[in-house]
């Protein structure tokens, strides 16, 4: 049985992820929906950590950046690399 709200679409894209207290890194996105996103990285994350995504979309052909914080939902080892799942997080 699907869990997600929004269904998601393949998306690659470099994807900087950064910290209050600074630390950004680069990330690679798998997947995009209205509500997450799933990632590759190299690097563990936490679970439950909020952080800031930076990364680029086109919109009617013209680059726009994005910049939204997401709340890290899970995280996967696998044999090259985490699986990082983000939900977005609405403006407060």
């Amino acid at each position: 049985m699907e869990k997600r709200q929004h269904r998601r679409i393949p998306f690659r894209r470099r994807v900087y992820l950064a910290r209050d207290e600074g630390d950004e890194q680069l990330l690679e996105s798998s997947d995009f929906s209205l509500s997450g996103m799933g990632m590759l990285s190299e690097r563990p994350v936490q679970i439950g950590e909020k952080v800031w995504l930076r990364f680029e979309v086109n919109t009617l052909g013209n680059p726009r950046q994005m910049n939204v914080q997401a709340e890290i939902r899970h995280v996967d080892l696998t044999p090259h690399c985490y699986r990082v799942g983000v939900n977005f997080l609405a403006d407060r």
